[in-house]
């Protein structure tokens, strides 16, 4: 199987299934028994297709009679792995994106896709379409275009940010997202690992506002290295790993994470703690427990339970020191990382979601004992599931009260007492967090 092959079985998997883009890229990589080099190239094909998805469909649609709707998934898709390389990729000469698309319609598309195919995509590069801007006189529908992000979105972002700010997001959003990892203190320290991974040659950096943070500018190779093998770190945005600085674990202390997959926000505390602790981590999905599981062994957590539950109904004999309210949330802060999250989330979900989170809350609430400590967090920007939501909780119980995010991080990270990060700001993703004491 080829690295187009790979890309497009990709792409086409991502159109029928209800799994993130990130979580179908990484099984279908690891079963297309392809080279490491042919790996990186599935990656940027389907990785650079998600994320000009609009404006590549907007290109097509005005060399297309019928428009791109007029194809099948999987001949839609490979026009836009053509288009991609022909028009955002410098290094594969233009001819050679052409013949291999047209060999790809031979395998999976229809016997009369084949000369249109060819046909189009020379017409492109023939009258250079793909350098036009589009220019509707619709000025959110041209950067709806541009920036290949949903119109609601950009309307909404230019409301919340002002425009200039909400083009940053989206210049963001369509940036490469970069590889971080946290040490796993359990074992080994971030000064030590930092070396061992400078001499393995994966080139880390530590970032300017979190210097735990470690990001891995050659991460070729990463995986199947024995750092992460023995469980030696996690990866991790230093947004969740600002979040996790609210937790303030303590040896001896029961935590409970309400909504654990994959197991970085719960491991990082047992870490805190320096063990010690007794970890109960819950999820809705039993599947994805699984993945908890495998995170917890390698990194070698030595005392925890798994739950399948729903965190809006758990009910425990027993009170909690720390509550970790990781909610599901819209993620309009991690786009960058889940490329085709932006064509999946419709704007009626952020207040479908912020219902779940305030139920999810109210429960948390009974679940943490007296002097004991709520943490809630998401990986989204909008007011609803955020600050509105956090001030909902606080007025409806008053037996918690917020404890400053100041006292803990960074003052750049935060706003009102939260912890909010903005994308462009921070260069990190889209997160907010509130640290709750039960008096």
């Amino acid at each position: 199987m080829t690295a187009r092959e790979t890309a497009l079985n990709i792409l086409s998997a991502v159109d029928r299934n209800t799994e993130f883009s990130d979580s179908i890229l990484r099984k279908h990589i690891g079963r297309a028994g392809i080279s490491r080099i042919d790996q990186n190239l599935a990656r940027e094909l389907v990785s650079g297709v998600l994320r000009q998805r609009a404006k590549l469909d907007w290109l097509l649609d005005g060399s297309l009679k019928r428009g791109i709707r007029s194809l099948n998934s999987m001949e839609a898709n490979i026009l836009r792995l053509g288009l991609y390389q022909i028009a955002f990729l410098n290094k594969i000469p233009s001819f050679a994106a052409v013949n291999e698309s047209v060999e790809l319609v031979k395998r999976f598309g229809r016997k009369e896709i084949i000369g249109l195919t060819n046909a189009v995509l020379r017409d492109i590069i023939r009258h250079e379409k793909y350098l036009k801007k589009p220019d509707t006189g619709d000025k959110i529908k041209d950067t709806a275009i541009e920036y290949s992000h949903p119109e609601w979105l950009i309307q909404r972002w230019a409301r919340q940010f002002g425009w200039p700010d909400a083009l940053k997001m989206l210049e963001f959003d369509n940036s490469p997202a970069p590889v971080v990892v946290r040490a796993n203190r359990l074992k080994i320290s971030a000064e030590v690992l930092f070396e061992q991974l400078k001499a393995g040659g994966f080139e880390p950096g530590l970032s300017e506002i979190l210097p735990q943070s470690i990001e891995i500018n050659n991460p070729s190779g990463l995986v199947d290295n024995e750092l992460f093998v023995r469980g030696h770190f996690y990866f991790q945005d230093p947004s969740a790993q600002a979040a996790g600085m609210l937790y303030r674990a303590r040896s001896g202390h029961r935590i409970l994470d309400l909504c654990a997959a994959p197991g970085g926000k719960a491991s990082l505390a047992a870490e805190q703690a320096g063990g010690g602790t007794d970890i109960f981590a819950l999820d809705i999905s039993r599947q994805k427990l699984k993945r908890v599981k495998e995170n917890f062994t390698r990194l070698g957590l030595d005392s925890w339970c798994l739950i399948n539950g729903d965190a809006a109904e758990i009910k425990f004999k027993q009170s909690f020191d720390l509550v970790l309210a990781d909610v599901p949330c819209t993620g309009l802060g991690v786009i960058r990382r889940r490329l085709d999250l932006r064509w999946r989330i419709k704007e009626s979900d952020i207040l479908r979601m912020a219902e779940l989170q305030s139920r999810i809350l109210d429960n948390a609430a009974k679940l943490v004992k007296p002097g004991g400590t709520l943490v809630y967090s998401t990986c989204t920007v909008t007011p609803e599931e955020n600050q509105d939501q956090i001030e909902g909780f606080l007025a409806c119980h008053p037996e918690f009260s917020l404890d400053a995010a100041q006292k803990y991080l960074p003052a750049t990270l935060v706003q009102d007492g939260f912890m909010a990060t903005r994308p462009p700001l921070h260069k990190m993703d889209g997160a907010f967090a509130a640290r709750l004491i039960r008096k």
